[in-house]
């Protein structure tokens, strides 16, 4: 089972920690390059993997720790993640307070 994490905010590094504290792999990637929050990702431990975007969603499991107003743009970098499921989802998001 692959984990990927896209957003790594306070939200994305809080969920990154609980990975590594249970000696979980975990992809994490935003809409920047890896290199860019990869000394970030080290501090947490060997654990969290930067990946591009592209590569992270190719995870068995994706958890967003983006803001909902982020969420679009990181599914174009997804397109697979334009299904059925997805949509319900975004209506959620558009009803969530």
């Amino acid at each position: 089972m692959s984990y990927a994490i896209i957003g790594f905010g306070k939200i994305g590094q809080a969920l990154a920690k609980a990975f590594a504290r249970s000696g979980i792999e975990v992809s994490v990637a935003t809409t920047r390059d890896p290199e860019s929050f990869a000394s970030a990702a080290a501090a947490i431990g060997p654990e969290i993997i930067p990946k591009k975007l592209a590569d992270a969603v190719k995870a068995d499991i994706i958890f967003f720790g983006c803001p909902f107003r982020v969420a679009p743009g990181c599914r174009e970098g997804a397109p697979h993640l334009a299904g059925e499921d997805h949509r319900r989802c975004d209506q959620c998001l558009r009803c969530a307070p």
